[in-house]
Parts: C-alpha cells; sequence; structure tokens
C-alpha cells in the first residue's frame, strides 16, 4: 500500500485506487501521515483540519472519519494491509513505512542528495522531483493545508534548485529552460535561479538573451529592493560578457532528447465492422482541417456512452498512420470514471511530456508552464494526439497543440461547445448502429450459421439493443460463452423491460451498461439529473418541450435549457425541432433510477402533470378543429397552467399530428392509475382526428379502454353513448360480429 500527498490525496493498494472520502477524511488522512509514527493529538488533529472554530459535532465526526479510513485501509477481503491507524491515550498514530508515502520519500532522497556528490545526487533528486504529481495536498483547504503546502513548496524549489546546478555544470542547462523560466515567474527576484536562467541561457547559445534576462533582472533589484545584484550573480554576468569556458560546463555527453518516437494507440478493438460512413466523414473533416493554413486540426467524436466512439477513433487512426511519422499519443482522459474521477490537465501534461522525452525534473509545476513547453515541443511534429474520454472543454483546452501540423481526435459524450466557439474544430455525432451493421457485429462475433438458424432471437437482440454497439458486444459475448445454448436463451432475459438491463450487466464497470449510463448521470447538474430522471417516466418514445414542462412543473424556456444540456451530453436526442428522444436503454435507466430517486408522491404528481396538460391541450384542439361539435360526457377540470401550445386551426391540427403518440399513450397510463374519467375524456377529444386521420384501429383501441373505464365510474350518462361509440369504432374497424354486440 502506498500513499500520495505531493499531488491530490491518494492512496493505491498495488495497481488499485482506494477510495479515500470526502476532502475533510482526505484532510485527517494527509495529517496522520505527514506524522506517520507518531501520535497526533486529538486537539491537534482537529485543528489541523477544522482550524479555529470547529462544529460543536467535531469529535464524532472526526471518529467517524477515522473508522472509515481504517475500513479503507483494509484489503478488499478484509484483512489488515500493513497499514492501520491506531488510537493510542490522547490520539491517533498512522502505522505506516515512510518509505510507503511520497512525501516521506521525497525528503528522505533530497537528504541524502545533499551529502552525496554530484554524481549520485543528480540521480537521487531526479527521482525525488519525479514524486510530485501536482501542487501539494491539492483538493484540500485550510490555514495548515495552506502552510504545509507552502513549506513543502519550498523544499521542492530548493531540491529543483540543487538540481539545476547539478544540471548546469555537466553543461546541461538548455534542456532546463521551461522549467526556470517557470519557477523566474513565481520567484521573480530569486537571485541564486536568475543565475541558473542566465547560465542556461549561454548554454543554450543565447549570450545576447543572457545578457538582457541579467539586466532585467538587475532592474527589477534596483526597483522594488533598493539593491544591485550579489556579488555571484554580478560575476556571473562577467563571465557571459568574457564567454568564460567555464560556463559551458563539464560534461562531454549531449543533453537527453527523445530518441523513441511515441507510438501510445491501444490496440484496434476487434471486431470491427460497419462505420464505413462516419470513417469517411472523419476522413472529409480532417482533410479539410489540414488544408487550412496555420491551424490546428481538431475533431471530436461525440455520442452517448456505449456508442463506440473510441472503436471508430482507434480505426480511423490504425488506417491512417502513415500520416503522422513522428507519432501518436493517447490519453484516456476518464470524463466519466466515477471512481476516479476526469484526470486533472496538469496530469495530462506530465505524462504528455514524459512520453516526448522530457525528464521529471525538467517538467514545470504550473498548467500553462507545461501547456507552453508542450505546444512547442510539438509544434514542428506531424503527430496524432487522441484524447479519449474527454469531460468538457475545460479538461482538454490546455492539451490542444497550437500549430498545423499536429492532428488531434478527441471523444466525449459531450459536445464540448466551448471547443466549436473558440478554435476550427470540426465534429461528427456518433449514433447507433442501423440494423444491417448490427447484425453484421452479431455475425462476426457468433458466426453466420448460428444467427440463421435462430432469427427469432436474433431480432430480439436488435430490437433490445436499440443498436447500441456496447449491449450487441455484451449480448454477443454471453452468447460466445456457451456456443452450446440456444440464443434464445439469452433473448428470454431480453423480453421484460423490467430485467433487460440485468441482461446487460457484465459486473466490469467499465462495460457495465448500468454503470456507463450511471456515469454520464453523475456528470449532470442537480436540475438537469433530476429532468433525466423524470423524462425515464414518459410512457411515449419522445416528447415535445410543453409536455416535458408540465411533466417537471417548469416554465418551457427553463425546460428548454435543461433538455438541451441533456442533448448536449447526448442522454436525449432532438430528432426534430421541439421534440426530444431517449435510446430505448437509456430510457429504461431513467425510469430505474427515478424510481428510487424521486419517491412516490413525486413520480406520481408529475404523470397526473402531464396527463392534465395532455387532457387540456387535446381538448383545446378538439374546440378548434370541431367549434359546433355536442359537448358531452365528464366536465374537463380547470387547468393549472394556461398554455399557447395551439391557438388556431392550423396549430391544432399540428398538436394531433404531433400528439397522437402521445395521447394514447398518456391514456393507457392514465387507465393502469385508474384515472377513468381522463380515459373517457380523451377518447371523446381524439376520436374526430382519428376518424379524419382514417386511423380507425387507434381508435377502437381509445374506445375499448373507454369502455373499461365506464364500467368504473357507473355514470348511465357516460355508459348508454360509450357503448354507441364502441360499436362505431368496431364497424369502421371492419370489426362486424363486436359491431354487432354493440350496436351504434
Amino acid at each position: 500500500m502506498r500513499f500520495q500527498l505531493l499531488g491530490p490525496v491518494m492512496g493505491y493498494a498495488g495497481e488499485r485506487r482506494i477510495d479515500l472520502g470526502s476532502a475533510k477524511q482526505r484532510c485527517v488522512l494527509a495529517v496522520l501521515l505527514l506524522d506517520a509514527g507518531r501520535v497526533v493529538p486529538i486537539e491537534q488533529l482537529i485543528h489541523r483540519v477544522w482550524g479555529e472554530e470547529p462544529p460543536r459535532t467535531v469529535r464524532s465526526t472526526l471518529y467517524s472519519y477515522v473508522a472509515r479510513i481504517r475500513s479503507a485501509l483494509r484489503e478488499p477481503d478484509g484483512q489488515a494491509a500493513g497499514t492501520t491507524v491506531v488510537r493510542h491515550a490522547g490520539g491517533y498514530v498512522l502505522e505506516a513505512g515512510h518509505e510507503r508515502i511520497d512525501v516521506h520519500s521525497f525528503r528522505r532522497l533530497t537528504e541524502a542528495a545533499r551529502v552525496a556528490g554530484d554524481g549520485e545526487a543528480g540521480g537521487l533528486l531526479h527521482t525525488a522531483l519525479g514524486l510530485w504529481q501536482d501542487e501539494a495536498l491539492s483538493g484540500l483547504t485550510g490555514a495548515w493545508v495552506e502552510g504545509i503546502r507552502t513549506r513543502l513548496d519550498a523544499e521542492r524549489v530548493a531540491a529543483a534548485l540543487q538540481y539545476n546546478d547539478i544540471r548546469i555544470a555537466l553543461g546541461e542547462g538548455e534542456a532546463l529552460l521551461p522549467e526556470l523560466r517557470s519557477l523566474m515567474a513565481f520567484r521573480p527576484l530569486d537571485e541564486r535561479l536568475a543565475g541558473q536562467l542566465v547560465t542556461a541561457l549561454y548554454q543554450a547559445g543565447r549570450q545576447v538573451e543572457a545578457l538582457e534576462t541579467y539586466e532585467a533582472i538587475r532592474d527589477r533589484l534596483v526597483r522594488e529592493l533598493g539593491i544591485d545584484p550579489n556579488p555571484d550573480l554580478q560575476a556571473l554576468h562577467r563571465q557571459v560578457l568574457s564567454a568564460a569556458p567555464a560556463l559551458k560546463g563539464t560534461s562531454s555527453r549531449e543533453p537527453e532528447a527523445l530518441t523513441t518516437v511515441p507510438r501510445q494507440l491501444p490496440a484496434l478493438p476487434t471486431p470491427f465492422v460497419g462505420r464505413e460512413p462516419e470513417l469517411s466523414v472523419l476522413d472529409e473533416m480532417i482533410s479539410e482541417g489540414a488544408e487550412s493554413e496555420n491551424a490546428a486540426v481538431v475533431a471530436v467524436i461525440a455520442g452517448m456512452g456505449g456508442v463506440g466512439k473510441t472503436w471508430l477513433a482507434l480505426r480511423w487512426a490504425y488506417r491512417h498512420l502513415g500520416r503522422f511519422p513522428d507519432g501518436q499519443l493517447h490519453v484516456d482522459l476518464r470524463g466519466f470514471d466515477h471512481t476516479e474521477g476526469p484526470i486533472s490537465p496538469t496530469a495530462v501534461l506530465r505524462g504528455l511530456l514524459g512520453a516526448l522525452g522530457v525528464p521529471p525534473a525538467a517538467i514545470p509545476a504550473g498548467v500553462h508552464a507545461q501547456t507552453g513547453l508542450y505546444r512547442s515541443l510539438v509544434a514542428r511534429k506531424r503527430m496524432l494526439i487522441v484524447l479519449d474520454n474527454a469531460r468538457d472543454t475545460a479538461q482538454v483546452a490546455p492539451l490542444l497543440p497550437g500549430g498545423p501540423c499536429c492532428t488531434t481526435l478527441i471523444t466525449s459524450r459531450n459536445t464540448l461547445a466551448g471547443l466549436h466557439t473558440t478554435s476550427r474544430t470540426r465534429a461528427l455525432t456518433l449514433g447507433a448502429f442501423a440494423d444491417e451493421d448490427a447484425r453484421g457485429l452479431l455475425a462476426e462475433r457468433l458466426g453466420s450459421d448460428r444467427l440463421d438458424d435462430e432469427t427469432d432471437a436474433v431480432d430480439a437482440f436488435l430490437s433490445h439493443s436499440a443498436g447500441l454497439p456496447l449491449a450487441l458486444g455484451i449480448l454477443a459475448t454471453r452468447a460466445a460463452a456457451h456456443p452450446g445454448f440456444p440464443l434464445a436463451v439469452v433473448a428470454k432475459e431480453l423480453h421484460d423491460e423490467a430485467t433487460r438491463l440485468d441482461a446487460l450487466a457484465t459486473g466490469d464497470l467499465s462495460t457495465d451498461l448500468r454503470a456507463v449510463f450511471a456515469s454520464s448521470r453523475s456528470a449532470l447538474d442537480q436540475e438537469a439529473a433530476r429532468m433525466f430522471d423524470l423524462l425515464g417516466l414518459v410512457p411515449s418514445s419522445d416528447i415535445g418541450l410543453d409536455a416535458a414542462a408540465s411533466l417537471a412543473d417548469l416554465p418551457p424556456p427553463r425546460t428548454r435549457v435543461l433538455l438541451h444540456r441533456l442533448g448536449a451530453a447526448h442522454l436525449v436526442q432532438q430528432q426534430n425541432p421541439g421534440r426530444y428522444a431517449m435510446h430505448d436503454l437509456v430510457r429504461l435507466f431513467a425510469a430505474e433510477h427515478g424510481s428510487m430517486t424521486l419517491g412516490v408522491v413525486a413520480r406520481h404528481c408529475a404523470l397526473r402533470r402531464l396527463a392534465d396538460f395532455c387532457l387540456h391541450t387535446t381538448y383545446r384542439a378538439d374546440r378548434l378543429l370541431s367549434p359546433h361539435r355536442e359537448t358531452m360526457g365528464l366536465p374537463i377540470p380547470l387547468e393549472d397552467r394556461p398554455s399557447d401550445v395551439v391557438h388556431d386551426a392550423a396549430s391544432a391540427l399540428a398538436w394531433f399530428e404531433a400528439e397522437h403518440g402521445l395521447i394514447a399513450d398518456v391514456q393507457s397510463l392514465a387507465a393502469r392509475h385508474g384515472w377513468h374519467a381522463l380515459v373517457w375524456q380523451l377518447a371523446w377529444l381524439s376520436e374526430p382526428f382519428l376518424l379524419r386521420q382514417g386511423r380507425y384501429q387507434d381508435n377502437l383501441m381509445a374506445w375499448r379502454l373507454a369502455l373499461k373505464a365506464a364500467e368504473h365510474l357507473r355514470d348511465p350518462g357516460v355508459s348508454a353513448p360509450t357503448l354507441r361509440f364502441v360499436g362505431r369504432a368496431l364497424a369502421m374497424a371492419r370489426e362486424w360480429p363486436g359491431a354487432e354486440a354493440h350496436p351504434s
């Protein structure tokens, strides 16, 4: 087990990252790790974590955090892992070897470097500085944290300065320039650092710039402190003026350089079928971008989780490796990883710079300096950079090259609209497989003969996966694991909506369909997440803006904003203006999740608002289309929120044409909930439109539901005419035996 404090507070058991809980809980652990092996008094622990004014319940909270930390430090089988928190009189001690904690390893290495010779010290400091992943204790706040962070940063700078002296003495100052410039930006009056920068510039063959840098530093010291440079810095100035040979260093080695071309693309997932139109679109997008002078080529593949964005990106990359002789970089940004979270840009940049041959000690500390160095290194290289699974624009913007030679391919569940407004980014939205490609994937995995032998089961696979490649892959994997079993065994599990997602569970968070959808939902803000859960209640395949607004009990403009957020996350699709749909499997997940988060009363009220909206709008549309039609039956209750969805005959007809499916689905929903009056009213109000359109079977289905509702209502003024309407509906649907039993 090992721990990281020189960056975000993290713990690892082997390669498994340990969940260390909330920021306060991580801060408790950080206090104990910094004093590992020593008792930390409870009062001191409280003061460090909560400051001068801790809450009244601080002790119980602390005990809870310690218990959780102990639990987290155990192995998955519950056994002790050799690292634990022990209670001593008046305090706690964390028992762990210092070699397991990066800050103690850093201090041990730097202490050893102080007494070692330059050759050994350089290696020790190189290792020590490589332990830093970000600023110390990043993600934590508080007075004690800030003090520790400042102290550790001073130790890092001291180690870096010693390391710089060793590298400069070996004549390797040029490689240090990015880090030296970054440090000077934060320590503009540090004369030792200034001397290193001047010497490094001279070793890089930039004597004039070295002299200009000295003059700028001298002017700053005079202006801000009223002093001249110290004697050592003045002596260095004279050496630069005279081109003293000693400034070149003593090493005959060439500075370290990248000797291996990075080839970081993962293996191409197999099998890969279809997507030829999308690959052609990518070709066109990237070719058009390459024709633009002085502009980086950036293409985004966006789509819902499980749709195959990474597969498409890698397939395109492998087809065009010859375009990128200087290498390919690949980073999984973990944008929707709900266990570890997205990788920070600075952590990604450290990895990219390392792949480009930059030693850890030469990597600047700040993200802006890192970005500048990264862009400088790739500026003239013909490289492909694949940024996979991006969370948002803020995560990828620092990772984009600046010059025209590189091509960047980004995959994301979000549209990354911010990139499109700030750069010439081209985007491809990836949808589900067409049936032909879906069948091709199954044939590739299971064999055409097996598919031909069980066409009904294959049709079930295609229908219930709704073309989602991940779902198809899961079904194919399950079927391939039991080649002697009929495909119908797996297909049977798909027929029931309540258990369909269970049939697509894998137990692996990276491929489990529920986990994929849950990670997309967790990236939403609270309001959009509520909208997502509510849409899972909708009984129809799509919904209009005003209906969604009634469902959510929000004004239509606010509802539109939330639906656009869901659209940007590819959790809904706007297939026609003002109409929103969910992929079938996403809708099942939303319904399942909503059943756990919304509560029975909230779900009931939301569905009733939707049903009432449907009733009132249908009533108004019927009045506009048939103003002289007799009003009969049950009274329409007053509406809570007047709507201007329909305002004349044309808009009324458009409403019926767009929403006749919703009306039927809401009528069935109302029947299941026992809203009998509403069931009857929707049949009566929708009948003229359905007959005018020749939808006789739809009209018959509506009146059959109304007949059952009338039996519950026990209102003679409703029951008698209902029998006539049912008889007429049967006759118009040409179901003569039934029509004779219900004369119209």
